[in-house]
């Protein structure tokens, strides 16, 4: 097996997580997305209506004590909803990075892998955990803003950002689920590659256009539960991702993936590592 074939089907791996990615993040951001969308419109069609004639409501108190309902009914459960949305999209993403990481090993091995059940992993875990706080949190700067001092100081401008904060509860679950399923994936890759022997390791394979952090990690291996050093950048402006880690992803929304590698296995051409690392660095030139 040529090694040119075998970092060609690595490199599509990045493509599958980025589709995930974009599914499951509008299904466990829709929610959210859309009480939002009604309790703005909501809110501003009852301003317009009791600001007819005058700079703001009359009963403002009563008008902010409504807006403050409205914002917490539309965040009602929906922290719970987007987790179980990420840990379903993460094992999904496990299922993918442990088969794609099968059917490479098989190919440069020459023989099967065999079956293993995978697991998303605590990184993919932590992240799909760390939801329903992210969310409380960004429902409680909100309401921090909706306070009848500030809508008198900014009018219905200062509504609209009550509802312009709020919506960072979106950006929160998005990120979140960009960590759970990329991280997932890679411990897909990391089971896979710890069950086929000692001298086997994991090899890192950056996504096409990836940033300069991660096309510094291109075609590194670690040992299986090693990590992966931090602070590697090929910008040194750019260092700014100091931490070890144990695989994929280096930040978030980073689609890069990690498959298993021995130098004992029989390939032919460039070594895998090398001519990922050439691809990474010098994407013209690949």
């Amino acid at each position: 097996m040529d090694s040119s074939r075998i970092a060609d089907t690595a490199q599509q791996q990045p493509d599958r997580i980025r589709t995930l990615e974009h599914q499951a993040i509008a299904e466990a951001t829709r929610p959210l997305a859309q009480a939002l969308v009604g309790a703005q419109a909501a809110a501003v069609t009852r301003w317009v209506r009791e600001t007819a004639g005058r700079a703001i409501p009359a009963r403002l108190q009563d008008f902010v004590d409504w807006v403050r309902q409205l914002l917490r009914d539309a965040f009602q459960d929906k922290g719970k909803q987007a987790q179980a949305a990420a840990e379903r999209a993460a094992f999904t993403a496990a299922q993918q990075g442990a088969q794609h990481a099968s059917r490479l090993a098989a190919a440069m091995r020459g023989t099967p892998t065999p079956p293993i059940n995978p697991d998303a992993g605590p990184e993919a875990q932590e992240a799909a955990q760390s939801i329903p706080v992210a969310v409380e949190q960004e429902q409680g700067h909100a309401l921090a803003l909706l306070t009848a001092a500030a809508l008198t100081a900014t009018g219905l401008a200062g509504l609209n950002s009550v509802f312009k904060r709020a919506r960072r509860g979106v950006g929160r679950i998005s990120t979140a689920m960009a960590v759970a399923i990329t991280s997932a994936a890679a411990n897909g890759a990391r089971i896979i590659a710890r069950a086929l022997g000692d001298d086997t390791r994991l090899l890192w394979v950056a996504e096409v256009g990836a940033c300069p952090a991660c096309q510094a990690y291109a075609g590194l291996t670690v040992k299986p539960g090693h990590l992966f050093p931090g602070g590697l950048s090929l910008d040194p402006q750019r260092t700014v991702f100091t931490t070890p880690i144990p695989g994929p992803p280096r930040h978030p929304h980073c689609r890069c993936a990690a498959i298993p590698w021995s130098k004992s296995w029989p390939l032919e051409g460039t070594p895998l590592p090398a001519l990922l690392r050439q691809r990474a660095h010098n994407p013209r030139r690949a």
